[in-house]
C-alpha cells in the first residue's frame, strides 16, 4: 500500500506547507509516501501556482521521491492555467483533466510526457461538469491516443464502493470495446504508485483474472 498526501488549496499557503513538511520528516523513516497532490475547485481556490515555491522546496530537498499526482483541468474556462502548471511541474497523473480538449498543443504534451488522465465518471456527472456522459472528455481524448484512467474521485465524500459503476458508465456511454476495457485497466496498473515488481505481479494477476472474466462473457451471452 502507498499513500498519495493531499493537500486542500483553499486553507492556503500554511496548510500546504504543513502537508509537504510531513512528507519530508516521512521520507526518512517510511516508503510508504508516494507522492503529493492538491485538490479543491480550481475556478474558485488558489491556483497550483500559488504553492509553486514551496513544492519546488521539496523537490530540491527530495529529487524523484517527491512525485506529483496533481488534480487539474477540472474546469471549463479557458482561463483556467492549472493543467499548463501540472505539467510543467511534471505530475505523472492528472486528476480529471475535462478541460484538456480545450487546449490542443497541451493534448500532444500529455501524450509526449507520457502523462496518465485520471477520469471519474460519476464524480464529473454528480458535480456538473458533464451533463450527458456520451460527449464525456475522455471519450474523445482516447480518440487521440491519450492514456486514461478510471477512478471514482472522492470514495468517503460519495460513498462509492469503487470503480464498478464508473466502469460501466463509460463502457455504455463512450461506445468501448472490450480491449478498450481491458486497456483502461493495464493504465490503472501502469501510472499506479508502486515499485516495478508490484506492477509485474499485479499485471500477471489481472491478466489471470481477465482469462476467468472473457471465459465467463463467452460462457453467457
Amino acid at each position: 500500500m502507498r499513500l498519495i498526501i493531499c493537500g486542500l488549496k483553499m486553507f492556503g499557503r500554511g496548510h500546504i506547507q504543513s502537508q509537504l513538511d510531513a512528507i519530508i520528516e516521512a521520507d526518512s523513516q517510511t516508503n510508504l509516501i508516494s507522492g503529493f497532490d492538491m485538490v479543491n475547485e480550481e475556478d474558485y481556490n488558489p491556483a497550483i501556482d500559488d504553492f509553486l515555491d514551496q513544492i519546488m522546496m521539496v523537490k530540491m530537498k527530495l529529487g524523484d521521491r517527491f512525485q506529483l499526482y496533481l488534480h487539474s483541468g477540472e474546469s471549463y474556462k479557458r482561463s483556467n492555467t492549472e493543467l499548463y502548471d501540472a505539467i510543467l511541474l511534471g505530475t505523472k497523473r492528472i486528476g480529471h483533466g475535462t478541460g484538456l480538449l480545450m487546449h490542443p498543443d497541451l493534448i500532444e504534451k500529455v501524450k509526449q510526457e507520457n502523462i496518465c488522465i485520471e477520469s471519474c465518471p460519476v464524480s464529473n456527472k454528480i458535480l456538473g461538469y458533464i451533463h450527458d456522459m456520451r460527449t464525456h472528455p475522455a471519450r474523445s481524448l482516447l480518440a487521440h491516443g491519450v492514456k486514461v484512467s478510471i477512478s471514482s474521485d472522492d470514495h468517503g465524500f460519495f460513498g462509492a464502493p469503487g470503480v464498478t459503476l464508473d466502469y460501466l458508465i463509460a463502457y455504455l456511454a463512450w461506445d468501448l470495446t472490450l480491449l478498450d476495457l481491458k486497456q483502461l485497466c493495464l493504465n490503472s496498473i501502469e501510472f499506479a504508485s508502486i515499485t516495478p515488481a508490484e506492477k509485474k505481479n499485479l499485471e500477471q494477476f489481472f491478466n489471470y483474472k481477465w482469462k476467468i472474466f472473457l471465459a465467463f462473457v463467452r460462457g453467457k451471452y
